[in-house]
């Protein structure tokens, strides 16, 4: 409290009569607040509220049992121009600028603490003594101020059931608490699952998630237990129930849309369309391609796509299967072009042994015609060439 008063003495000679002189420091009070309930472990907050009229500065010594709890931290609440400062166990907060006193309430710090393994009973008490507050003109002693509590006994982490039934169909296994996986068959009739559950410990809270059951499909039901702790398990029950007999599947295997990323498709898509040509540059090597059914219990597959021979027609299938296991095909192909070389690859393996020449790309049939003439042309020039040489070894024997 010196080195407060010092500074504040200064301050206030400085500032001369501007500064009310006042001993409203005799009404100054604090207190020392925190939860309501603590246990071995917890990490507990406590703030240090102060009231008071006209207070320009307040100090204090932390006193506590460190082999109860351990001191975390301290964090300055009250806001600028005022400053509290730590120096061991010991605080002093005060008006920096002499110009905005505490006028009421207001929380000043908060000191944090971590409690240890003690046993529930304990009580633990932590204490600011020598607590003083002052005016500039008058000090306030205000004494010990304490937080006080006895620890209470740990959460309960019991998250077990007592028993699980259900009223409008048989589960398996039988309940067992240790259980926690469960089957169960119901006819179409038995759209939800009536369960009833009861926790083990009185103090956990159980939570039911019955959905209305899909018909012809499995449903999850499950049940959930929360204990004191926190701490949960759940318990499912996989539902299987029967189709409804008068249901009949869609036979709709029609596309709504087909998508090749980055490309169009030659001509627009149309549902009742099933063949299209995208044309591709050289440097793409593959296609992504995305089919999307009308009917939304249909399925699609994406046959090809990868490895496109360049200098060929590349074929991707997109096989749209109905709810009722019918099949419909759109078929793409792909046209990559050749290189820039006029080089080709290897055609893409078919499922028959038969050539078919008539897609034979253009380049492919030139570069076929070039090697026959070239092969002829070196035929003939054989030869004659061998007759000149007959004519003239046969001459000279002559």
């Amino acid at each position: 409290m010196k080195k407060i008063i010092s500074v504040l003495t200064i301050l206030v000679l400085c500032l001369g009569l501007m500064l009310p002189m006042t001993v409203s420091a005799a009404t100054a009070s604090a207190t020392l607040s925190g939860p309501a309930t603590v246990r071995a472990g917890d990490t507990i907050t406590l703030s240090f509220n102060f009231t008071g009229s006209g207070i320009y500065g307040v100090e204090g010594m932390l006193s506590y049992d460190s082999s109860q709890v351990t001191l975390s931290g301290t964090s300055q609440k009250i806001a600028s121009p005022w400053k509290v400062e730590f120096n061991g166990n010991k605080f002093a907060a005060y008006d920096d600028s002499v110009e905005n006193p505490i006028n009421g309430s207001k929380t000043l710090f908060t000191v944090t603490f971590k409690v240890k393994s003690v046993a529930p009973g304990t009580n633990i008490k932590i204490s600011y003594t020598g607590v003083a507050a002052t005016d500039g003109s008058a000090d306030k002693n205000i004494g010990t101020i304490s937080y006080s509590k006895t620890v209470a006994e740990p959460l309960s982490t019991e998250n077990k059931l007592e028993s699980l039934t259900v009223s409008n169909a048989t589960i398996s296994p039988a309940f067992s608490a240790n259980t926690t996986s469960y089957t169960s068959s119901v006819p179409f009739s038995v759209s939800k699952l009536s369960v009833s559950a009861k926790a083990a410990d009185s103090k956990a809270m159980v939570s039911v998630n019955s959905p209305n059951l899909k018909a012809g499909g499995t449903t999850k039901v499950t049940v959930t237990v929360t204990a004191e702790s926190g701490a949960k398990k759940t318990y499912t029950i996989s539902v299987k129930r029967e189709a409804d007999p008068n249901y009949q599947a869609s036979n709709n295997a029609n596309l709504s849309n087909i998508t090749v990323d980055g490309f169009l498709l030659s001509p627009v898509f149309n549902t009742d369309k099933t063949d299209y040509i995208v044309w591709a540059p050289y440097e793409t090597t593959s296609v992504k391609v995305k089919g999307t059914a009308i009917d939304k219990k249909a399925s699609v597959e994406v046959v090809g796509g990868d490895n496109l021979a360049a200098g060929q027609d590349n074929t991707v299938k997109i096989i749209c299967t109905a709810e009722n296991g019918g099949k419909k095909e759109y078929t793409i192909i792909v046209k990559r072009a050749a290189g820039h070389d006029g080089s080709v690859d290897e055609a893409p393996k078919q499922d028959n042994t038969a050539t078919d020449t008539t897609n034979t790309p253009p380049e492919t049939k030139t570069n076929i015609t070039l090697v026959i003439i070239v092969g002829l042309i070196a035929l003939i020039v054989g030869l004659a060439g061998g007759f000149v040489l007959g004519f003239v070894l046969k001459k000279k024997k002559a």
